[in-house]
């Protein structure tokens, strides 16, 4: 057995590794660039952890006395190099304390600090720590652990990380953010894999009613920072992070995590997975569940069952469906068809795949919202595709909400879209999603108060995502609170600058204040980022709430034009010829819409056409074909 004095080849902290021999720093088993002098500092800190190595001593080591050089900005600069390479902060240290004129202390936990181990194959329910030891009083616990620490030449910290692990965050931990995991693979085109991962570990956790998970549009916010770990938890309003990387080889995947309190800042807990990419699902479970119990999180028996329902997956499949997700969400035009793309490609590679339903389903809900395409069919398909992904797998949830909605937009039934949100709710009570479309519930239905209440919630949830805060802004507008709507999209705008629908929004509430410079000015911003007839039609109808009626014929022509290109709703120009009073043209086009389109006639600028027979025509034929009987 060799002796416990010889000196370490590998020193481990967190998810680094340090090769003495070899010169290496690692981090989740990828090389990072250190220099020598930077790295000869950590080899110092490393050999004498939780100890003042003093600024005399380093100099000795690295800069003896006949090397002539700046020794206080030399030292300086190699501790400032150190601290960029393993992603510390001099103010909110994680690893390498500042002791101002005197030096540097190692306050990480090395090697046995923290246990990196094999993981169980079934997910265990999270366990509370005792109290106390058994059978043993503190103080002898205390002189015992001091006598071990003395023997083994540990520090008292690294000791009781390793035996009461329990005793190091006594600060409870209600909330948290999985900030977005770094793709080290090395390839580029691999990053939806590192998105995908971050998305997943985010939902299982947000799964637990007990904790406050920060969706993962907001954590993505911070992807490439490098902010200091307490000051993101601040602006999440959160007590702790999630913070690592995935590794693509072959297939498989490994991922390297670790669980870092905010206030005060303190290491944790760190562990790696490593899976057949088949088996992906079990290593997020695995994952998921190793948090819930280093948090001490309570945990239902239904929420239990979720977080273990695991089964292998085509790997084919999920990589195609992870692609599908990570272009829906950009939220483009084009990004939506890519998606559309890789979905049906998962579903073609494995036809009993449900996300790869549900994911075409939300595609074709979002087309049929969105006006891009003829609704009605759109809807359909979405409705199809939605109850196909539940007979395959039941456990998986946006189905569901996406069901509820179709009822709300779609088949004419607010009050079955309500028991259908509703028991989402129930079984699904920490599931941001059922929250969110219920809120939206009840601005169709015109509880606008109680709306925007529970579109706060979901703030809390999700306070940086740009969606998010557009639609809250949306919501106060409806409501008439046009001055509290304005410095909403105000504050949209700061968080993206390039997100149009904040720019329309915002000039819907000046119009509705009957500022419409301001509001022209926004939209032609808009208009700019995205182009659609909606935004379109919105400028016209401005410039002739404006009286500019020259220039709102203007872009009614442009408009026409554009219908030749791309989808338009034929109604939304029909009702602009009605309100110029060229009652030919808007019947002329009126003859274009079918049941597909959806149309609404209710409108006041169709009211001059009402008593025209080919109109009330219309009105019978599509009243007969309307998908609400």
């Amino acid at each position: 057995m060799p002796s416990s004095s010889a000196p370490l080849r590998v020193v481990q902290f967190g998810i680094f590794e340090i090769d003495l021999r070899s010169g290496e720093l690692r981090k989740a088993g990828t090389r990072v660039k250190l220099h020598d002098q930077p790295f000869q500092v950590l080899a110092m800190l490393l050999d004498r952890p939780g100890e003042l190595v003093t600024r005399e001593e380093i100099r000795q080591k690295l800069w003896p006395g006949d090397t002539f050089v700046d020794f206080d900005h030399g030292l300086n600069s190699a501790v400032n190099r150190l601290r960029d390479a393993i992603g510390d902060s001099a103010d909110t240290p994680r690893f390498i304390e500042t002791l101002p004129r005197r030096g540097y202390r190692f306050i990480g936990t090395v090697n046995g600090g923290v246990r990196r181990e094999t993981v169980p194959t079934a997910p265990a329910e999270p366990r509370s720590p005792p109290d106390r030891p058994r059978r043993y009083g503190w103080i002898a616990v205390g002189a015992a652990a001091a006598l071990v620490a003395a023997l083994a030449g540990l520090n008292f910290r690294i000791l009781q990380a390793r035996l009461f692990p329990w005793t190091l965050h006594t600060v409870p931990i209600r909330s948290l953010a999985v900030l977005p995991l770094q793709n080290l693979s090395g390839d580029e085109s691999q990053e939806y894999l590192a998105d995908g991962m971050t998305d997943a570990l985010t939902t299982n956790l947000a799964n637990i009613s007990s904790l406050r998970v920060i969706s993962v549009t907001s954590a993505m916010h911070y992807k490439g920072s490098h902010q200091a770990l307490p000051e993101i938890a601040r602006e999440l309003n959160v007590d702790a992070v999630v913070e690592g990387s995935v590794v693509r080889f072959g297939n498989r995947v490994r991922i390297d995590a670790q669980l870092i309190q905010a206030v005060p800042e303190r290491h944790l807990w760190a562990n790696a997975y490593e899976r057949d990419l088949g088996n992906v699902l079990m290593l997020q479970s695995e994952l998921a569940w190793a948090i819930a119990g280093q948090v001490q999180a309570k945990v239902s028996p239904r929420e239990r069952t979720l977080l273990a329902s695991t089964r292998p997956v085509n790997p084919q499949a999920y990589e195609a469906y992870l692609k599908g997700q990570y272009f829906l969400n950009k939220w483009s035009t084009d990004g939506f068809e890519k998606a559309k793309d890789y979905f049906q490609q998962a579903i073609n590679v494995d036809p009993i795949y449900a996300p790869g339903y549900a994911g075409m389903g939300k595609y074709y809900s979002l087309v049929a919202f969105r006006r891009v395409a003829p609704p009605r069919p759109a809807y359909l398909k979405a409705e199809d595709l939605s109850r196909k992904a539940l007979e395959l797998d039941g456990t998986v949830t946006d189905p569901y909400i996406l069901l509820g909605m179709i009822k709300l937009l779609f088949r004419c039934d607010p009050s079955g879209a309500e028991k259908d949100l509703n028991r989402i709710r129930e079984l699904y009570p920490a599931n941001v999603g059922a929250l969110d479309a219920h809120s939206y519930y009840l601005v169709e239905i015109g509880r606008m108060d109680e709306a925007i209440v529970e579109k706060r919630k979901v703030l809390e949830h999700d306070p940086l995502a740009v969606i998010t805060n557009a639609e809250f802004g949306l919501y106060l507008w409806r409501a008439g609170r046009n001055d509290e709507a304005i410095q909403q999209f105000q504050k949209t705008l700061e968080l993206d600058p390039n997100y149009a629908p904040s720019h329309s929004r915002l000039a819907m509430a000046y119009a509705s204040k009957q500022q419409y410079s301001q509001a022209v000015a926004e939209l032609k911003k808009g208009i700019a980022l995205d182009k659609t007839p909606e935004r379109m039609w919105v400028l016209t109808d401005i410039y002739d709430k404006w009286g500019k009626r020259q220039e709102a014929r203007a872009v009614l022509n442009e408009l026409v034009r554009m219908s030749a290109l791309r989808y338009t709703p034929p109604q939304v120009i029909a009702g602009l010829y009605a309100r110029f009073g060229d009652q030919g043209a808007a019947l002329e086009w009126l003859g274009r819409v079918s049941e597909n389109d959806m149309p609404d006639l209710s409108g006041p600028e169709f009211d001059s056409l009402r008593s025209n027979p080919h109109f009330r025509k219309l009105e019978e034929r599509l009243e007969a074909a309307s998908i609400c009987h």
